[in-house]
């Protein structure tokens, strides 16, 4: 695999835990506008606060889900076409992206890509 492919698989690798990141802190923000340290628990505030921001959080979350599913599709592609890893250890690491992905995403990134000559015996096609 060429060095700017490495760059770009790293940067796609750390993308989904960036934006799930995001959309946590984006969601803490949401949350803590209706419980300050001052005001005592209303559930009605907490409601309608949320409910204000139900469309930026869906959005958010809709947007980091999306991401994910489409890195996922490329690196299960990536291990599909790889002539050289045993079938076991590409049926373990699309499952462990599958349940795993933000976190899984940079294992596998450290693990495999990383150290990935820049000449490997890939397959045509997945089929």
């Amino acid at each position: 695999m060429e060095n700017t492919t490495k760059k770009y698989g790293k940067t796609l690798s750390f993308l989904p835990l960036i934006s799930y990141l995001l959309w946590t802190v984006y969601y803490t923000i949401v949350a803590s506008k209706s419980n300050g340290p001052s005001i005592s628990f209303d559930h009605m505030n907490v409601m309608s606060n949320m409910m204000h921001n139900y469309t930026g959080l869906f959005i958010t979350l809709a947007l980091a889900s999306i991401l994910t599913a489409a890195i996922l599709i490329y690196f299960i592609v990536h291990i599909a076409r790889l002539k050289d890893m045993m079938p076991e250890y590409k049926i373990g690491w699309i499952v462990f992206m599958t349940f795993a992905a933000p976190i899984a995403f940079i294992v596998f990134w450290y693990a495999e890509l990383k150290n990935e000559p820049s000449e490997i015996n890939v397959y045509p096609d997945i089929a």
